[in-house]
């Protein structure tokens, strides 16, 4: 498997209800309701709830300078005001976005917490993809080549996912001051489970 590159202004938009935002699936594996892994970009024009899944786990990550906090169920702030900023939670967890100004953008993904584990950087040098790992990348900044993918550069608002059975490949900024998130999504053992 390559490297599946995405373009976020190419992708079908959804508008949430009552028009507070909309989403747009990067991609769902396996395509099912039982996924494993199901990534997307939101865009919140003002104050909700992120939408509850009956089961998995959910990651944001702010992809813009802005004004919002995400409250959870126990009434914790958590701040999503730098770009980088993220919230873990399970994904049946009622969680209100506060936005106050202009909207902003987030990479959400969803993901089954007994096959997997997430972590997120934001990346601005060389960076090669693990052997036996998924992951995924959203360009903030400037253009990357992409090596091992089905496109052979990125620039913003353009990223890419791939699956553990990938089998080389790597990124390299290609101007100054590039930078883009990366998600490590590493896979459980069997002997864990």
């Amino acid at each position: 498997m390559k490297i599946k590159c995405f373009d976020a202004t190419e992708l079908p938009i959804e508008e949430w209800q009552e028009s507070y935002g909309t989403n747009a699936e990067i991609f769902c594996w396996p395509v099912a309701s039982d996924f494993s892994l199901r990534a997307s970009l939101s865009q919140v024009s003002d104050s909700n709830y992120l939408k509850q899944y009956t089961k998995g786990k959910r990651l944001c990550v702010s992809l813009d300078n802005g004004n919002l906090s995400i409250v959870d169920c126990q009434q914790q702030r958590h701040s999503m005001a730098k770009i980088g900023d993220t919230f873990y939670a399970p994904a049946q967890q009622l969680a209100k976005l506060e936005l106050q100004g202009s909207s902003v953008r987030l990479l959400n993904l969803l993901f089954n917490p007994e096959r997997w584990s997430v972590t997120s950087q934001i990346i601005t040098q060389e960076h090669r993809l693990p052997i036996g790992q998924a992951g995924m990348v959203y360009v903030l900044a400037g253009e990357w080549d992409v090596f091992g993918a089905n496109c052979n550069s990125m620039k913003v608002n353009q990223g890419g996912w791939w699956l553990p059975d990938i089998g080389e490949g790597h990124l390299t900024p290609s101007e100054a001051g590039s930078k883009l998130i990366w998600l490590d999504i590493t896979a459980y053992s069997v002997n864990k489970l």
